[in-house]
């Protein structure tokens, strides 16, 4: 009858207006099916007559009878406030007299929840209830039959179904956390009551804020009718009372990777990570961390962003996962126009990569290419990536000691922070054939240093009068990092070839290099090609993300929580351990004397859930680099972090 493991029976009093949210909970090996029904009722209206109709056995009979043909191993009723309305022993004669009927388990939502509690051993609760006051009474009188202590309730007092799913998961999140934080009660569980509420896509971030678990009545149904029908129902990113605890062998990992990553660093016993939910991933024991170093700036939108998912999903539904250099797909031709559509008219060729380094070979290239010249002038701190062209134009202290040398040849001089530094500099240089200037308006990996806007302006007048590329590496900055589309924005100034990668895609794998029209026109075809150029998925990817920034709603994030980093990181500024403070859009670093202390407070940071970024040119420097569509919430969350942090350490 059923490709499915298991076939669940869904009895739904109601519109499916909140069908999606059961689908978050459920396992892929389970069969869902939805049998709707209406109850004798003058209106649609949740009062206590209605409820107790849909409530009534002969209303749930008919509905049920819609399964006979079909095998169920268990059925879960929808109606969340029909299930208490009438109490504990209504609900059992609903249940025992619809497992006769139905010969499997039954199950309904209050039912669900109060199995779960009592799995936990939670005794106080906080109840939130989208119904009015009185029907929350109602649920509240259910739960003392078990005896259940509601320690504080909060009633949303809507009166249809249409009211209630109203309430959308972002709405809802900040509804819940600020009577939680109001409260001064302890509970052991937040309960949040009603079948038709949405809020499985928030519920790591409800957990990250208020540090208490979350039960939602949909979490709870869908739960108890899988484990009845057979089958483990367990998501970490559903938060801690859905988590699946696993133990990975971490030394064969350590002694699987080179020595030359990063996976050890800064712990000998790093979190592997399970499941990921907006700015907040879940380690396979269920633990939850704050992700402020987005995969070293990739995640620009964080983890399992619902749209992003449905746009890459519908790329690969298309059956093109990947292409070859030789031709294009539709999404990439619709990503090379709208990128034309958010830079300067100059920047009007394009050549695709796999990676920020990679779009920085082939910059380098096409520069001396150009030119004729294999000199480039880079800069101290500057970081290009690490491949061997790359590694030639880095001007990074202490981390390429041990490679080299490097093919081309690079001058370099001090990153021009200040006012005409380049003056001198530059006057050395008017002789000289070069390929290229290469510079990261703004350094990330070096610790977040800005150029100075005069410093850059004489750059660009020496590479035009010299006929050479200014190069801009925006692979960390570009896409909205700096509350920019695109760093050169705060120069205004237009290089002759921009590097992009890291968030172009989002997460997904992408680089790319847009010049001026006479640059990437120099080369014979084929002689610079990737196989994995920006390939069709990843091309969807970097779409959505241009599409989000052209809305403005991004943009306008960033510089809101620009200003929630800045207040949250005000009472460190001073303080004797930290050299310095600063930021810009969704970027912020701490600097401390050391790269010693840094790791330390990292390290500790890491342990009350807070990932960070290491960045400075010796790892002094703290990196905060949050998805760009953080709430504001947890910024400040992130903040409180770092601040506990340091002030354990100074008392160490």
């Amino acid at each position: 009858m059923s490709e499915f493991e298991k076939n669940i029976g869904f009895l739904w009093p109601c519109d499916g207006l909140n069908d999606q949210e059961y689908w978050h909970y459920l396992p892929q090996n389970i069969g869902w099916l939805t049998a709707r029904y209406d109850a004798d009722t003058q209106t649609e209206l949740l009062t206590q007559d209605n409820l107790e109709q849909y409530a009534s056995f002969e209303t749930l009979k008919r509905a049920a009878r819609i399964f006979k043909s079909v095998k169920l191993d268990a059925i879960a009723c929808g109606d969340h406030a029909a299930s208490f309305i009438l109490g504990k022993k209504h609900e059992e004669y609903l249940i025992n007299n619809l497992q006769k009927l139905s010969k499997c388990p039954v199950t309904f939502p209050s039912r669900s929840i109060i199995k779960l509690v009592q799995k936990n051993s939670f005794r106080n609760i906080m109840l939130i209830s989208p119904y009015t006051k009185k029907i929350t009474e109602k649920f509240i009188h259910y739960l003392s039959e078990y005896e259940i202590n509601t320690l504080s309730s909060l009633s949303l007092e809507a009166n249809d179904e249409i009211h209630i799913n109203a309430f959308s998961p972002p709405v809802l999140l900040e509804k819940l956390v600020e009577f939680v934080q109001q409260d001064k009660q302890k509970p052991d569980v937040v309960i949040l009551a009603g079948g038709g509420m949405s809020f499985a896509s928030e519920i790591a971030k409800f957990e990250m804020l208020t540090g208490l678990p979350i039960l939602t009545a949909v979490g709870a149904l869908v739960k108890d009718a899988a484990e009845l029908a057979g089958i483990s129902c367990n998501k970490n990113a559903l938060g801690k009372l859905f988590m699946m605890p696993i133990t990975s062998d971490l030394e064969k990992i350590k002694n699987s990777l080179s020595s030359g990553t990063k996976n050890f660093s800064l712990t000998e016993k790093p979190p592997i990570f399970k499941d990921g939910v907006g700015s907040v991933l879940i380690d396979e024991n269920g633990k939850s961390y704050l992700d402020f170093a987005s995969g070293s700036g990739t995640t620009s939108l964080g983890h399992g962003d619902k749209e992003l998912l449905n746009v890459v999903q519908e790329q690969l539904r298309t059956g093109i996962f990947h292409i070859g250099p030789h031709f294009n797909t539709t999404v990439q031709a619709e990503f090379y126009n709208e990128l034309s559509s958010i830079l300067p008219s100059e920047l009007c060729r394009f050549h695709p990569s796999i990676s920020g380094s990679e779009a920085t070979e082939i910059a380098i290239k096409s520069a001396m290419h150009f030119t004729g010249a294999n000199k480039f002038v880079g800069f101290t701190g500057g970081y290009h990536g690490r491949t061997l062209g790359a590694l030639a134009v880095s001007g990074e202290k202490g981390k390429n000691a041990t490679l080299g040398p490097f093919h081309p040849d690079t001058i370099f001089f001090d990153f021009p922070a200040t006012p005409y530094s380049l003056t001198s500099s530059l006057s050395e240089l008017e002789d000289k054939k070069l390929a290229g200037v290469i510079i990261e308006p703004i350094q990330a990996t070096a610790g977040l240093k800005f150029a100075h806007k005069k410093s850059l302006q004489e750059l660009r007048e020496f590479t035009n009068r010299k006929n050479i590329p200014l190069i801009f590496d925006e692979t960390f900055t570009g896409f909205g990092r700096t509350g920019k589309k695109f760093a050169f924005e705060h120069y205004n100034i237009v290089p002759d070839i921009i590097i992009f990668g890291k968030a172009l895609a989002a997460g997904f794998p992408a680089g790319l290099v847009a010049s001026k029209e006479a640059i990437l026109t120099h080369w014979e075809k084929g002689t610079q090609s990737s196989t994995f150029q920006l390939n069709p998925v990843a091309a969807a990817a970097s779409l959505f993300l241009i599409k989000q920034l052209k809305n403005g709603d991004i943009l306008s994030n960033i510089n809101n929580n620009s200003m929630a980093f800045d207040s949250g990181l005000r009472k460190i500024k001073n303080h004797n351990i930290v050299v310095d403070v600063r930021g810009i859009g969704s970027f912020y670093i701490v600097e401390f004397a050391s790269a010693e202390l840094n790791k330390k407070i990292r390290k500790l940071a890491l342990s009350y859930g807070l990932i960070t970024w290491e960045c400075g040119e010796f790892g002094e420097c703290l990196g905060l680099v949050p998805p760009l569509n953080i709430e504001a919430a947890l910024v400040d969350k992130g903040c409180e972090i770092i601040i506990k942090s340091i002030n354990e350490i100074c008392l160490e």
